[in-house]
């Protein structure tokens, strides 16, 4: 009885492997943020029996077209517009974006009511 010799098994090569790790090392460092992102404080109404004052009525039709009270205004000129209403501590104002309003256009207009010193904005959709 003749036995064939074993064939010598070769090592495992860790250098492509090595290769795979480093690449998705590299690209979950490069696909990850490590930037804190601004948050909004945003609370929930409780019941009321209605408001005590007139809203400020704030629409966003696009980012470049907004009306306070019907008046066009621009987004720069905002921060002193809100500044005067806040000034009557009941102020309020409610934010109606339009269709064509990005989210990002809402969320500009809020933090910069809440920088103004507003302390109640009402976010509406009609």
């Amino acid at each position: 009885m003749q036995f064939k010799p074993r064939a010598k098994r070769r090592a495992v090569g860790l250098t492509s492997l090595i290769d795979v790790i480093f690449l998705l090392l590299l690209f979950f460092m490069l696909a990850s943020s490590f930037s804190r992102y601004q948050y909004l404080d945003v609370s929930s109404g409780g019941q009321g029996g209605g408001a005590e004052v007139k809203p400020a009525y704030l629409r966003i039709h696009t980012s470049a077209k907004i009306d306070l009270n019907g008046l066009p205004v621009q987004k720069a000129e905002l921060g002193a517009r809100f500044e005067d209403l806040a000034d009557n501590e009941n102020a309020v104002v409610a934010i109606w974006s339009g269709p064509d309003a990005d989210v990002q256009d809402v969320v500009d207009v809020m933090s910069s009511a809440r920088l103004s010193g507003l302390k109640t904005v009402l976010v509406t959709g009609k």
